[in-house]
C-alpha cells in the first residue's frame, strides 16, 4: 500500500481539485486508487459520489479499526462505474467518504497514539490498491498529523500568492518534524505544488520564482495552470480525463505526469 497526503495549511488553494485530478488520472492510467476524504467539508466524497456519503464513513472507520468497519466504509465511485461499462475498464477507484463527524478528532494537540489510528485503520483492509490519496482538512491539526503519520508520501498545494511562502514552509516543517520523531517513519515530502497558476499575471510570476528562489527543487513540476475546464469537470461530476473541453487537455496531461512522477518515487522508499 501506498499512500499520499494532499495538504496545505490554508484552505482555497484548490486542494480537493488536485486529489480528483490525480484521481482522474489513476483511473486514466489503470492504477487502482482508494481515496479517503477527511476534509470534514466533504467535498472530495461530493466530487466522486456526487452526493454526502452515508456510513460507515472515515470517522467511524478512525474510531473503530476493525476490518469490518474499513471494509464497509469503501465505496466504489461512479467514475469507476462507468469505467466498467466499457471495452477499456481495467482498474479501480473507490472512497471512504468523509464526515462533518470526524471534525471533532481534529485536535491541534492529538496524543501520539491517536495519530497513528488512520495508519492502523488502512492496514486492515482487505482489499488491494496500487495508491491511497488522502484529502487533508485545510489545516495542519490533529486529521491533517494523522495523514502524514499514515503515508508515505506528501504533497502540499499552495497558490501563487503572498501568504503562500509561510504557509509552505510551516506545512513541509510539520513533515519533516512527524518523520523525524518517528510518529511518521515512512514519511518523504514530494514537496509543493503549485496551483491555480496564471502565466500571464506578473504577480503570479513573481511568487513562482520566490517559492523556487526559496524551495529549490522542493518546488514540483509541472505548475498547474488555472483552466475552466478543471472546474466544469466538477461541476459535472465526471473524471477530468472524460471533459472534452480544449480548456483540459493541458490539465490531464500534467495530472498524468505528475501522478507518473508520485509512482515513480516508491523506488525511493
Amino acid at each position: 500500500m501506498f499512500v499520499v497526503s494532499v495538504y496545505s495549511l490554508k484552505g482555497g488553494v484548490g486542494k480537493t481539485s488536485v486529489t480528483l485530478g490525480l484521481a482522474s488520472a489513476a483511473l486514466n492510467q489503470g492504477v487502482n486508487a482508494l481515496v479517503l476524504d477527511l476534509d470534514p467539508q466533504g467535498d472530495t466524497t461530493l466530487g466522486l459520489l456526487g452526493h454526502p456519503g452515508g456510513e460507515p464513513d472515515i470517522a467511524e472507520v478512525i474510531a473503530s479499526a476493525r476490518t469490518e468497519t474499513v471494509d464497509r466504509a469503501i465505496v466504489q465511485t461512479p467514475w469507476a462505474e462507468r469505467e466498467e461499462s466499457t471495452a477499456s475498464a481495467s482498474s479501480h477507484l473507490d472512497i471512504i467518504p468523509g464526515s462533518h463527524r470526524s471534525s471533532r478528532l481534529d485536535s491541534p494537540a492529538l496524543a501520539r497514539r491517536g495519530v497513528r489510528r488512520l495508519r492502523e485503520a488502512l492496514d486492515k483492509r482487505s482489499f488491494h490498491y496500487d495508491i491511497v490519496l488522502i484529502d487533508c482538512p485545510p489545516s495542519l491539526n490533529g486529521l491533517t498529523q494523522m495523514a502524514l503519520a499514515a503515508s508515505d508520501r506528501s504533497i502540499v498545494v499552495s497558490e501563487p500568492g503572498f501568504f503562500a511562502v509561510s504557509a509552505a514552509d510551516r506545512a513541509l516543517k510539520l513533515a519533516d518534524e512527524l518523520h523525524e520523531t518517528g510518529i511518521a517513519p515512512r514519511l518523504r515530502p514530494l514537496g509543493i505544488l503549485v496551483n491555480r497558476y496564471r502565466p500571464r499575471s506578473v504577480e503570479h510570476q513573481f511568487r513562482l520564482n520566490e517559492l523556487r528562489e526559496l524551495f529549490g527543487d522542493r518546488v514540483l513540476t509541472p505548475v498547474l495552470e488555472e483552466r475552466v475546464g478543471l472546474q466544469q469537470a466538477q461541476g459535472g461530476a465526471i473524471p477530468l480525463h472524460e471533459y472534452e473541453g480544449a480548456s483540459a487537455k493541458q490539465l490531464t496531461h500534467d495530472f498524468d505526469r505528475l501522478l507518473a512522477a508520485i509512482m515513480d518515487s516508491r523506488q525511493d522508499s
